[in-house]
């Protein structure tokens, strides 16, 4: 490995996590029920940016046989690590690329399913904008890309313990000594307190919260040079400079106004939402102190029924190819990219026990996940 090709996720690897909310039956399914006619699940092409050991492509890869999968990661070691797994799969329908965004060759092709988790906000605005650039011009007509982000009002929130952390660890070289002082100054600042206070209560959680994460999601996220939250208005506006549009959110339960809201509040929320889906969503992440979005964008000349209606979950002819059960859980599409903790599945000598059923069976109908959407049921 060339020195000049070495990145800080070759020197301190990131965990390889499943995200079942950026499976193509999730993103299929969610398009659908909005009007679109994706591609089948069984037969697309899907493309990860930023896909580190293939974590979260590989056993999509392994559940899908006749469909096709490209992976792309600058770090090499990562790369390396997944194309060990794919190999000892006998896997012949992924590949997983060395690939600077910024050099994405065009021959790659268009890709049905594009997904680009814990990247956008990890990376300066010249590769975000890139990153919007290639789903733009790689998209299938009718493709969905999922992105996530960091995003406001949440954030300002995280941004207190990201800025002590790093303020306190600067001077510190090794990641784990990194790691391990920044824990400490949040934990010796919660502890600190004496007067229950919001600042008191929120130091504590946080501690609690940090003292959960792996140490390279912490090195990662919160001492990463580069972490850029976005109000969700502002995300909007560059996708469409890029002609994309809104799609939903990957965990579709993140757009209802639920309990913790009045009744009148909520009606509000739909009144907004009637005149303007954008400004809803803002809206409603205002109402949530959201910190974290995982957003699915189509083509701006792609038609969206924003109602959806029950009778066409009914439809066979909509919703007939079958797949292998990957749960809508409001559970996992948590504020976190450290959510769905688990040891990589390099480092096991089977794949990750959570997310899709690999065992040959367990099949079930989409027709089941699209009625979990509309009536709510898991």
């Amino acid at each position: 490995m060339d020195a000049i090709n070495i990145t800080a996720y070759d020197e301190v690897g990131y965990p390889s996590y499943v995200y079942p909310q950026t499976h193509p039956d999730r993103l299929a399914t969610i398009a659908t029920l909005l009007g679109m006619n994706p591609a089948p699940v069984e037969a697309c092409r899907v493309l990860e940016m930023g896909c580190g050991a293939g974590g979260n492509i590989i056993p999509m890869a392994f559940d899908l046989s006749e469909s096709s999968f490209v992976g792309i990661d600058l770090a090499a070691s990562p790369i390396d690590q997944g194309r060990e797994l794919i190999a000892a799969l006998g896997l012949k329908n992924i590949s997983l690329q060395q690939l600077d965004v910024m050099a994405f060759p065009s021959e790659l092709g268009q890709f049905d399913y594009i997904i680009a988790h814990g990247l956008f906000s990890w990376v300066p605005e010249v590769v975000r904008d890139r990153i919007l650039a290639i789903c733009r011009a790689h998209l299938a007509p009718q493709g969905v890309a999922y992105i996530s982000y960091n995003t406001y009002p949440g954030c300002r929130l995280r941004e207190i313990a990201r800025d002590i952390m790093r303020f306190h660890s600067k001077d510190k070289q090794q990641a784990a000594e990194k790691v391990g002082q920044s824990l400490a100054v949040i934990k010796w600042i919660a502890e600190a307190q004496t007067e229950k206070n919001s600042y008191a209560n929120f130091l504590g959680e946080m501690s609690a919260r940090l003292l959960k994460r792996d140490e390279g999601s912490i090195y990662h996220d919160e001492l990463s040079d580069v972490n850029v939250p976005l109000y969700f208005h502002e995300f909007a506006k560059q996708a469409h400079e890029h002609g994309l549009q809104f799609l939903s959110e990957a965990d579709y339960f993140e757009r209802s106004a639920d309990s913790s809201f009045t009744e009148e509040a909520a009606r509000q929320l739909d009144q907004i939402g009637d005149e303007d889906t954008l400004a809803r969503e803002q809206y409603l992440d205002f109402l949530k102190g959201r910190s974290f979005r995982q957003t699915l964008l189509c083509h701006r000349e792609a038609e969206v029924v924003r109602r959806i209606n029950p009778d066409q979950v009914k439809d066979p002819t909509r919703f007939c190819y079958t797949g292998r059960q990957i749960g809508i859980s409001r559970d996992v599409s948590r504020k976190e990219r450290s959510c769905c903790h688990h040891q990589s599945a390099i480092n096991q000598s089977s794949l990750p026990p959570s997310g899709p059923d690999l065992s040959k069976g367990n099949q079930v109908s989409r027709v089941s996940h699209a009625s979990s959407l509309v009536s709510g049921d898991e």
